[in-house]
């Protein structure tokens, strides 16, 4: 065995943890070339896919590892030394040999998934119980946590946005509110009738889980249109409940950890048949 694999796999988990760590850091921020890339689709296409954006620099991640691999791979072959005398000739069968670097790159996908499932638990467990809210709590800062879970009351605005049969709709104290936007309410389309509960005074009614960020795509298609959005902005996401995020969270974990066992069980079983024919000498 060459003592330098072990420290190569340590080096490998450590660098593949860091590439999970740092995308996913980049996706909940909008920041780097995550946020780089999603306006590069925004500017050519008008939208950005989040999935798409996320998996592109995973790729780029991977191609930097293969370049790096590549051009170390002349200082990772051995230097003949001296010979010392005859050497019989033994018949050698030629088999690929594993690189542990591709095992750990490999692994990058579960980890994702039981990150982004952690990151929605997290998210469940943050929200707290149900409170009553107007649009005019958001713009004096009442809510102090990230994330809130409440019936919000405000009137809509006449503008909105629409990406992929998703709603937002800005939400104001008073009607006609011209004011920055600062509050939106997020909506499936074919749920609107449902979740948007109208009252008599022609403000509406929405219960979900309210949290601190508007998407970078959906504030710039906000600007483009004419409508100026503040620095901070909440966003209600309508039908969301802390329960729905724990169970979704830990449904995702739980795959996410399916899926590493049995990339495992496959590389375990692997190893056992490489060892099984493995050859042996006989001395003569």
């Amino acid at each position: 065995m060459n003592p330098e694999t072990p420290k190569n796999s340590r080096l490998a988990a450590v660098a593949v943890a860091a590439m999970v760590g740092i995308t996913l850091y980049w996706t909940f921020t909008y920041s780097g070339p995550y946020r780089y890339l999603a306006e590069l689709q925004l500017k050519w296409m008008g939208y950005y896919v989040p999935k798409l954006t996320a998996m592109v620099i995973i790729l780029g991640f991977l191609a930097i590892a293969g370049v790096i691999k590549v051009i170390l791979r002349g200082a990772e072959r051995p230097v003949p030394g001296p010979a010392n005398g005859p050497v019989a000739a033994v018949p050698v069968t030629n088999t690929a040999v594993p690189q542990p670097w591709l095992q750990y790159v490999r692994y990058a996908a579960p980890l994702i998934v039981v990150g982004i499932g952690g990151w929605m638990y997290f998210n469940g467990t943050q929200a707290g119980g149900l409170q009553q809210l107007t649009a005019v709590d958001f713009g004096s800062g009442k809510p102090q946590s990230r994330m809130v879970y409440a019936d919000v009351r405000g009137h809509l605005g006449r503008t909105y946005l629409s990406k992929e049969n998703y709603l937002y709709i800005p939400m104001y104290t008073e009607a006609n509110g011209k004011a920055p936007v600062r509050l939106v309410v997020g909506v499936n389309e074919r749920d609107a009738n449902k979740r948007l509960h109208a009252e008599a005074d022609g403000s509406v009614i929405v219960r979900g889980i309210a949290d601190k960020g508007l998407e970078g795509g959906v504030k710039y298609a906000f600007e483009k249109n004419g409508m100026t959005v503040a620095d901070t902005v909440w966003v209600v996401h309508a039908g969301r409940a802390p329960g729905d995020d724990r169970m979704a969270g830990t449904i995702m974990m739980a795959i996410g950890v399916a899926l590493a066992g049995l990339f495992f069980a496959v590389d375990s079983y692997k190893k056992r048949k490489n060892a099984a024919m493995r050859p042996v000498q006989i001395p003569s």
